[in-house]
């Protein structure tokens, strides 16, 4: 459970610009499954027993997910490509006019209507198009608790904030500068960072920035605020 966790932040990773391709020695301590924001991330997770409405439009999400991961496959290694980036541009084009065709029709695909899976899966689109983003986001924060992953929320506020020039909120957004390295982007009150993160089902910070190492980025460290 948690393992997917963690692959739904690092796919739907707040990385704007291209990530190094640099891999670096770095092992990640366990993911510690009894921790406070792992329980979030878990009771948000867990489909055991619940029924959806459409499960149609889950097996459509879940299919735009895995297309838009599938071309990120080796995303590091490509992108200075430009032929992979148009490519990868298109995709993404597309993805977001069926997706907005989705929202046109159905709403917001919530957990009552597809499922966590589904759910993460439209929220994934979401996060790799700018132009849904401010939309989803309203529709989000209106929806009823617990129909939203609090994960996939905090990032994707973050993401809207940071493109409008203004302080993250969740600590989840990295930008890249000219020397290939992720720079952590300007977030409000670092010293509530650690509760703002546990409340939305997200690992401590250092976990987080040790996972997209071990994923291949290279973070500069400087950037990061003090932690406990």
């Amino acid at each position: 459970m948690l393992e997917r966790a963690a692959r739904l932040l690092l796919a739907g990773l707040g990385v704007l610009g291209a990530c190094s391709a640099t891999v670096q020695n770095r092992t990640c301590p366990p993911l510690d499954s009894l921790a406070p924001w792992a329980v979030v991330n878990r009771t948000w997770s867990i489909e055991t027993g619940l029924r959806w409405s459409n499960d149609s439009l889950r097996q459509v999400l879940l299919g735009l997910a895995e297309q838009d991961q599938a071309a990120r496959k080796d995303f590091g290694a490509r992108v200075m490509d430009s032929s992979y980036v148009r490519e990868l541009g298109d995709l993404d084009r597309d993805l977001a006019a069926r997706l907005s065709a989705i929202l046109d029709r159905f709403g917001l695909p919530t957990r009552s209507m597809v499922g966590a899976a589904g759910s993460d899966a439209a929220f994934l689109v979401v996060q790799h198009n700018d132009s849904l983003q401010k939309r989803v986001l309203g529709l989000a924060r209106r929806a009823p608790a617990g129909e939203v992953s609090p994960q996939a929320l905090a990032m994707l506020e973050d993401r809207v904030l940071v493109h409008e020039g203004r302080p993250q909120r969740f600590g989840t957004q990295f930008t890249i500068q000219a020397d290939g390295r992720m720079r952590f982007a300007e977030t409000e009150e670092p010293t509530g960072l650690a509760a703002r993160r546990t409340a939305a089902g997200l690992p401590p910070l250092s976990q987080y920035t040790c996972l997209m190492e071990e994923a291949g980025m290279v973070i500069d460290r400087s950037s990061l605020p003090p932690q406990p």
